[in-house]
């Protein structure tokens, strides 16, 4: 599978990924923290990819939801 750039993905799917990103708070927490309640219901989620936001995140960043992005 071929891998994408930031600059590849539609609007839509970066305005998602940035939501989840930015403005989710259970996924902040979750991430922010990187362990407790939060971050075991983010976790559960990318198991079973129910969001459309942290589906999102996870094209455009790489990495799982409960995962900070990678710098740089």
């Amino acid at each position: 599978m071929e891998e994408r750039t930031e600059t590849q993905w539609d609007e839509k799917t970066r305005k998602r990924a940035d939501f989840c990103l930015n403005k989710c708070t259970l996924c902040k927490l979750g991430r922010k923290r990187g362990k407790g309640l939060f971050y075991q219901l983010v976790k559960l989620e990318a198991g079973l990819k129910v969001c459309p936001w942290c589906r999102a995140y996870e094209k455009v960043y790489g990495v799982p939801a409960y995962e900070k992005p990678p710098q740089g």
